[in-house]
């Protein structure tokens, strides 16, 4: 017993010193890893955080994007009736007005008899592939035809002579007698009340097709009759086109 006190007495204080750096080895390592697993956690959460943000949800907007192919109605058309499309609407092939400059004095060329509006110039003209408003209908089409002032009443005569192919009545375009000419054109008389032809008559340009009347579809317009001119089904200007 004398041994170990003297032992002690002799190492205790090395032996002390010993605990202590065990004891603050010891309290290092459990620091170290409590440091350690508070990075992992917050290693852990960061990469929680980057994975909730790039998953975000784009929110609901009112979008407001109206058509820019479409003209806005700032102004009204410069010719006096806003003329509009036929019922086929603006879907029809670019009108050809590369007709031969003697073109235009092919109507010169017909009988005294002929309706006298044929040999000036149309009061609302063909526009081709542009857009015109119309101010009846209240939007924005082409216009396939040529439109000739005339007083409600007065005769209409062929600009050119043929044979009659089509007499009906249409709801924007009133009566429409059609005739085909040697040429094989078209001509679409559009506004005629009372024709006085049918299908399969000759005419020249003396008769009288009909008299001048309404157009449901250009009632803005002041009286006048809507000429059309096809060629293989496509609008050709009739100020310009001849048989």
């Amino acid at each position: 017993m004398n041994h170990i006190k003297n032992f002690f007495k002799e190492k205790g204080l090395y032996l002390f010193c010993l605990a202590l750096v065990f004891a603050a080895t010891a309290a290092g390592i459990l620091a170290l890893r409590s440091v350690v697993n508070n990075m992992t956690e917050l290693t852990q959460l960061r990469k929680d955080a980057l994975q909730e943000d790039s998953t975000w949800d784009q929110p609901d907007t009112a979008v407001n994007n109206p058509a820019s192919d479409v003209p806005e109605p700032t102004s009204t058309p410069s010719a006096p009736p806003s003329a509009s499309d036929a019922a086929s609407g603006a879907s029809s092939a670019p009108a050809a007005a590369s007709a031969a400059p003697s073109a235009t004095a092919a109507p010169s060329a017909q009988p005294a008899a002929s309706s006298a509006f044929w040999q000036g110039e149309p009061a609302a003209a063909f526009s081709g592939d542009e857009l015109v408003y119309n101010e009846t209908l209240g939007d924005w089409r082409t216009h396939n035809g040529a439109d000739y002032a005339a007083k409600t009443g007065d005769a209409v005569t062929p600009k050119q002579p043929g044979k009659v192919t089509a007499v009906r009545e249409d709801a924007l375009w009133g009566g429409v007698v059609e005739i085909t000419d040697a040429g094989g054109l078209v001509w679409r008389y559009c506004g005629l009340a009372d024709p006085e032809v049918k299908t399969g008559d000759e005419v020249s340009a003396a008769d009288t097709l009909g008299k001048v009347g309404e157009i449901p579809a250009e009632l803005h317009a002041e009286p006048h009759i809507h000429l059309e001119c096809l060629k293989d089904g496509a609008y050709q200007d009739p100020a310009a086109a001849v048989g």
